[in-house]
């Protein structure tokens, strides 16, 4: 096992429980962020054509595929350095993505045209990549504001600020969808959002942005962020097979059957989003105390599969209601409903994947991870195109279910880097919603499922389980929460 100093005195204690202890209001704002984000999607999906969200769907990969260009994982070196990073280290990482991103910008509208030959679109549809790409060069003005905040767990100001830009996001994209605009709603915006976001972090953290070409100083911060970097690039390429492989084989169309049915039988690891951006710096700030990382890793692979666990249950257990009430009538086909059933299995293991590979990035085991992202990429695209050919939309499903199971390799390798049961607190995670599985099964027998009565048996389903889940684990929450006020 990997050597973890023990410390007599424990200042990462009440570090890492202040992580926990601010993240609480982190959590609860974006748990109504991705409510929000959900409620955008809603709409999406009800006033776009089922080709329209495909596009929608082939919009946002591009933007996240194009980002890799833009961050070459300077953000997330000084994310992780120990020492606090210098006025000289900001502006060289500034330097360099804004360059990046602006040369990737350019690159990208200028190939635009191409794209709408490619994916069969009409060559108007070209104003809409344009778009992602002045999206693109704003993020760079966002990056160091936010470093700044994540360093030193500022999350009060995070939470606020992406609550901000994901309300104006979701207002601004569902009322052009609403009033007929297609897709410049959602590509609209999304350059709202951006530009929001980096006003608004740039005002709370004061960070000086300035311009300093230091080549020493990039590559230092390029040795753990290309690996890094690398690692997310070959993810998004893991992901590219349903707005890539499918758009392009099958059609846009199809994009949007697969991207919907993801949408709903994944829709509960959104959860998943605000969790792994609170592990990484946790963990990485505890690493000197290896009996406080120990804890925080248990609890934090029990809690996020204990708040998958009943909504992932409940969705497998009312898909087509829940589709028919939430997304509308046109997405209740079998073609959609059979891909819920062969994507759903990612909710076994996604939680703890997340977990597991945030505490990699803390150990700097880039390229650890960067090593499981080429195979689950290889095994997604070897495995998935093929069966695209053979087998359809149903094509992408199978290779999912191959592709998730491989994840167990990285739960295998953890036990070189620390010391915990991860099955142990897996199961723990998940046998409260097992227990009150009984709840969802009454209400669906006994009750006609409307709008209403879904709702409340989601939320009397979650509150079950998460209470359950506090009483199993009271001893290592409170304990966990106590520290906070040392």
């Amino acid at each position: 096992m990997q050597a973890i100093k023990t410390s007599s005195t424990k200042p990462e204690y009440s570090l890492a429980a202040r992580a926990a202890s601010g993240s609480a209001l982190l959590l609860a704002r974006q748990v109504l962020g991705q409510g929000m984000n959900f409620c955008g999607i809603i709409f999406l999906a009800r006033y776009l054509s089922i080709a329209e969200y495909g596009f929608f769907g082939i919009v946002f990969f591009l933007f996240a595929f194009i980002g890799n260009f833009g961050d070459v994982g300077l953000s997330a070196s000084l994310l992780r350095q120990k020492e606090e990073p210098t006025s000289d280290d900001y502006a060289s990482v500034f330097s360099a993505q804004l360059t990046l991103c602006a040369v990737t910008a350019t690159l990208f509208a200028a190939i635009s045209p191409l794209l709408c030959r490619a994916y069969n679109l009409p060559i108007s549809h070209s104003k809409y990549f344009i778009l992602i790409s002045a999206s693109l060069v704003v993020t760079a003005f966002r990056v160091i504001p936010t470093v700044k905040l994540e360093r030193h767990l500022d999350f009060k100001w995070l939470s606020i600020i992406e609550l901000i830009h994901t309300a104006v996001y979701n207002i601004v994209a569902s009322v052009m969808a609403f009033r007929g605009y297609g897709p410049l709603s959602f590509t609209v915006a999304l350059l709202c959002r951006v530009i929001l976001g980096a006003l608004l972090v740039n005002i709370v953290s004061r960070a000086p942005l300035r311009l300093n070409f230091s080549w020493t100083l990039i590559k230092k911060h390029l040795a753990f962020g290309l690996p890094f970097q690398i690692g997310v690039f070959v993810n998004t390429l893991k992901d590219s097979i349903s707005p890539v492989i499918v758009g392009l084989i099958l059609s846009a169309v199809y994009t949007g059957k697969v991207n919907m049915a993801s949408t709903i039988a994944t829709f509960p690891v959104l959860l998943l989003g605000i969790l792994g951006r609170l592990f990484f710096p946790a963990f990485s700030r505890t690493l000197g105390d290896k009996e406080a990382l120990e804890k925080i890793f248990a609890l934090a692979i029990r809690v996020s599969n204990a708040l998958i666990a009943p909504l992932a249950i409940f969705v497998l257990l009312m898909v087509e209601p829940f589709t028919l009430h939430v997304f509308g009538n046109k997405w209740v086909n079998s073609e959609v409903m059979e891909l819920c059933y062969l994507l759903w299995l990612a909710n076994l293991f996604l939680p703890t994947l997340m977990v597991c590979t945030s505490l990699l990035y803390a150990f700097g085991k880039s390229k650890t991870v960067l090593k499981f992202n080429l195979v689950w990429m290889f095994l997604t695209l070897g495995l998935g195109t093929p069966l695209i050919f053979i087998y359809g939309a149903k094509g992408f499903g199978f290779a999912n279910i191959v592709v998730n199971i491989a994840t167990l390799m990285v739960v295998w390798k953890m036990r070189a880097y620390i010391n915990c049961n991860i099955i142990k607190n897996v199961l723990i995670g998940w046998f409260p919603a097992i227990l009150f599985v009984w709840f969802p099964l009454v209400y669906k027998r006994f009750f006609e499922i409307g709008i209403l009565h879904l709702f409340l048996c989601a939320v009397s389903y979650f509150i079950l389980s998460a209470a359950m889940t506090y009483l199993f684990s009271r001893k290592e929450i409170d304990l966990f929460m106590k520290t906070s006020k040392n």
